[in-house]
């Protein structure tokens, strides 16, 4: 067997001559050129002629168009199963013709090779048997959801699979959140690396419960270029340091191994071949110096303003006032009171900004040059992205995951209150559960039957807690903007650490290897 890390959240199994890819995003950009790709593949060869592709999730870093578009037509595309339809169409839109809704803890089983989907909301964990091995490939399913939830599949995980040869597992975090939301006396980029040191320690809890032979910390696999942005590129947790942290930190005496991978390198059974030139630099902050010659052409297109129109403005005003009157269904009325915000824009000659106000049961979008005094937050955007993310469902990855956002909260009430939550929520485009139940009850009943634990679950923090705005006893979120480092780490339950001195612990560690 033969493992081969291609980009991002992608890499190849090879078994018998045939080839499994995984979540394939290997050219292009994400989320409206937001998202760069990086470190770049060397190889896509194997994925273009891959067998099965197995997709996670819908995010376009893991759902991509345009790669997509570069794979043979004959492939076995898995997707899973959702309560919501359409993802048949547009794959046979591609012109692929075998395709798989992945219904979850069912196995797939093709000739020697075994596909099992593990599904919570709209993400999945994928495991795969093959010539005696298991592959669980976790992605983004558990490193940032809800606890419960996490030991609930790590518990089937567990018992379906209790030895695992490879674990794979998304190592960083990805979206608006911590990083963009700023209120007075946040250190923002303290706060983010804690976050990223949060998501590398949920990296060793899951290896720690599952035990496997190898576990893989991969992903993410891209860098931002937008100026106001390339901060959060150099903040990430260096995986150069991940056995040290987890021997320190959770087992002192184990025998899991922790490979860093990069593009073209890959595995033969458990034999690990570097193949890439990356690991000639000391770690991962080495590689993202590299970027204004890697990306140099990119980087002066991510910083350039195009302009927006003022009639274009007005029309703007018009569908988001639409968008927002459809969108305060989803929350309390008491919520929805308090959703006094402007929204300001970046990509206008003058200052403008959209005044946001319910009133008379209704929300009313004025356009002006200043924000108000009674707002509770400000967000910051481009008036494009805001009119682009209003175009298509799912638009609000746009904004939310590809970091086109910044959100000033002037209160701590509004923080703990999940305010930059609803206002967010309010002027981006999703599709509403409601609206899906009345639409296709026939494949929510099918969905919610097929998967009832997790179903529960996820109803009861979607609809039984709606009016307290995704904050449940255990996915508190306002600590994340107004605790200090030394209480982020209690509440975390992780080792507090001096981030000044990573990179030389990094290279320390690198040393006595």
């Amino acid at each position: 067997m033969r493992i081969e890390y291609v980009s991002h959240s992608c890499f190849v199994i090879e078994t018998d001559n045939v080839k499994i890819a995984f979540d394939p995003w290997i050219t292009g950009t994400a989320y409206k050129n937001q998202w760069y790709l990086f470190p770049k593949p060397i190889d896509t060869s194997n994925v273009e002629q891959a067998d099965f592709i197995l997709i996670s999730h819908g995010h376009e870093d893991h759902l991509h168009h345009e790669s997509l578009m570069k794979i043979q037509k004959d492939a076995h595309v898995f997707f899973p199963f959702q309560w919501r339809e359409g993802i048949v169409d547009y794959l046979k839109h591609m012109q692929f013709t075998d395709i798989t809704e992945a219904v979850s803890f069912r196995t797939y089983i093709y000739k020697h090779i075994k596909i099992t989907y593990l599904g919570y909301s709209l993400e999945s964990v994928i495991v795969v048997e093959c010539e005696g091995y298991v592959i669980v490939n976790i992605n983004d399913a558990l490193n940032s959801n809800h606890e419960t939830a996490v030991e609930l599949l790590l518990e089937k995980i567990k018992k379906m699979w209790p030895k695992i040869d490879f674990l794979f597992s998304g190592w960083s975090g990805a979206g608006y959140f911590p990083n963009k939301v700023h209120y007075k006396g946040k250190d923002d980029i303290e706060v983010a690396r804690i976050r990223e040191q949060y998501f590398a320690d949920n990296f060793c809890k899951f290896t720690k419960y599952l035990q496997p032979k190898i576990a893989i910390p991969f992903a993410s696999g891209f860098v931002l270029l937008n100026n106001e942005n390339r901060w959060i590129n150099e903040i990430k947790f260096p995986r150069q340091i991940i056995d040290r942290y987890y021997h320190e930190h959770f087992e002192s005496n184990t025998q899991i191994q922790f490979p860093i991978i990069y593009p073209g390198d890959y595995f033969i059974d458990y034999a690990f071949y570097k193949k890439s030139l990356y690991h000639a630099n000391k770690d991962d902050h080495e590689i993202y110096s590299d970027l204004n010659q890697v990306f140099s052409k990119e980087i002066s297109e991510a910083n350039r303003i195009d302009f927006i129109k003022a009639s274009e403005l007005y029309e703007l005003r018009t569908k988001l006032s639409y968008w927002l009157n459809k969108n305060k269904t989803l929350y309390n009325s008491k919520v929805i009171a308090d959703a006094i915000f402007s929204i300001r824009f970046t990509d206008t000659h003058e200052n403008y900004f959209f005044n946001i106000s319910f009133k008379n049961k209704k929300f009313e979008v004025k356009l002006s040059n200043s924000s108000k005094e009674e707002d509770r937050l400000i967000i910051t955007t481009k008036a494009k992205l805001l009119s682009l993310n209003l175009d298509k469902m799912w638009g609000g990855d746009i904004l939310s995951i590809g970091y086109a956002i910044d959100i000033e909260v002037f209160e701590e009430l509004s923080l703990e209150k999940n305010l930059d939550i609803v206002c967010l929520r309010l002027i981006t485009r999703y599709p509403i559960f409601k609206d899906d139940v009345t639409q296709n009850a026939s494949r929510v009943l099918n969905y919610y039957f097929k998967n009832p634990s997790l179903t529960n679950l996820w109803i009861t923090q979607k609809i039984k807690l709606r009016p307290y705005v995704n904050k449940y006893p255990f996915n508190e979120r306002d600590h994340w903007i107004t605790y200090n480092k030394c209480d982020l780490c209690q509440v975390c339950k992780m080792p507090e650490l001096d981030f000044g001195k990573l990179k030389s612990a990094s290279e320390f560690y690198l040393k006595q290897r």
